[in-house]
C-alpha cells in the first residue's frame, strides 16, 4: 500500500532521497510547518526504507510524548501490515518496547541510554 502524499510532502521525501544520493553527508533534515502532516511523511519514509532494506532498524525520536504517540497512531493506521515490527519507548507512555525493529521514542526516555 503506498501513501497519497500531498505534492510538498513526495517532494521533501525525494529531496531527502537526493541528499543521500548525493553523499553530501548522514544526518538530513526535513522541517515541515504545523499541520503539514509530518506524521504522515514520517510513516511513508519508513514503509519506504522497509521495501528497499528489510531489516534496517528505525528510531524516529521527539520530544514529547504526544507527539510519539501521534507519529506511533499515524505509522500504524497508515502501514497496519508493518504494525507488529513497532513499538513504543517512552516512560510517560509506560512503555518500553526495544526488541522491535521501528520504535517511536521520547527523547527524555532514551537520552543516557545505548
Amino acid at each position: 500500500m503506498t501513501l497519497t502524499l500531498r505534492p510538498y510532502q513526495e517532494q521533501a521525501l525525494r529531496d531527502l532521497d537526493d541528499y543521500w544520493m548525493s553523499g553530501k553527508g548522514k544526518s538530513p533534515c526535513i522541517v515541515l510547518p504545523t499541520g503539514s502532516g509530518k506524521s504522515l511523511v514520517i510513516a511513508e519514509f519508513i514503509r519506504r526504507v522497509l521495501e528497499e532494506s528489510p531489516h534496517v532498524r528505525i528510531m524516529v525520536v521527539v520530544h514529547s510524548r504526544e507527539i510519539v504517540k501521534q507519529n506511533f497512531d499515524e505509522f500504524v493506521e497508515n502501514c497496519p501490515s508493518l504494525r507488529s515490527r513497532a513499538g513504543i519507548y517512552s516512560a510517560g507512555l509506560h512503555s518500553r518496547d526495544t526488541k522491535c525493529q521501528i520504535i517511536f521514542a521520547g527523547i527524555q526516555s532514551i537520552y543516557n541510554k545505548v
